[in-house]
């Protein structure tokens, strides 16, 4: 008897010694929290690590999209140039050659002129002859859009060029006097402005108005 209750003591013991290791392993090692986390963490950095490789291969492949569309684009824009520049000088080419069809004419009738004048040395006949080709002359430039600018008022410096000027009392300061050279414009553009004499005030009737101007401030 006294044998079996010592087996049943050491069992008892043996249950014991059990139960207070798990509770010291319970409260007091770190290992059994630090373990499971580990884990997770671990398991979580795979996934980002994957998703961020991914996103990664995701906007790569965008790239090379947009670098081949930005290639595209560049290579239909530089056709598009080569186009335009081609269609430019062929415009060109064709609007010069109209002209010079059109102008073709008056070189035939030069010749037909000196010619004549050759054979009768007619000088009044051969100035008649040019005059009439120098009026269609100016007719195919006009058709063309060429016109001679108007210097019929006071002085434009938009369409003018004061080339001289001349004091005088008798007209409006900034008159044109004299037309030096006609200027043209085509198509409504300034292609050459006018050169002209501009009247403008005696100095004397310049300080005169000076003096005036001053006391009529100094009486105020």
């Amino acid at each position: 008897m006294e044998k079996e209750e010592k087996k049943f003591e050491n069992i008892e013991n043996i249950d014991e010694n059990i139960v207070n290791r798990e509770e010291m392993i319970g409260e007091d090692s770190p290992i059994s929290e630090d373990i499971p986390d580990t884990e997770c963490t671990n398991s979580q950095l795979i996934q980002e690590n994957k998703q961020l490789k991914e996103k990664i291969t995701e906007l790569e492949d965008q790239l090379r999209e947009m670098q081949n569309a930005a290639r595209v684009i560049k290579a239909t824009f530089e056709n598009y140039k080569m186009d335009v520049d081609k269609q430019l000088r062929d415009i060109s080419r064709s609007t010069i050659l109209r002209i010079i069809k059109t102008l073709l004419p008056i070189i035939d009738d030069f010749k037909r002129a000196f010619k004549h004048y050759e054979a009768s040395n007619n000088l009044e006949e051969f100035y008649n002859g040019t005059q009439k080709i120098f009026e269609k002359f100016i007719r195919i430039l006009e058709n063309e859009g060429l016109q001679v600018i108007d210097t019929s008022g006071k002085f434009d410096p938009f369409n003018h060029e004061a080339f001289d000027k001349e004091e005088r009392e008798d007209v409006d300061e900034y008159s044109i006097l004299e037309v030096i050279e006609d200027g043209y414009t085509f198509k409504g553009q300034v292609v050459k402005p006018a050169k002209v004499k501009v009247a403008i005030k005696p100095r004397k009737s310049r300080c005169n108005q000076e003096d005036e101007d001053k006391s009529s401030d100094m009486s105020e």
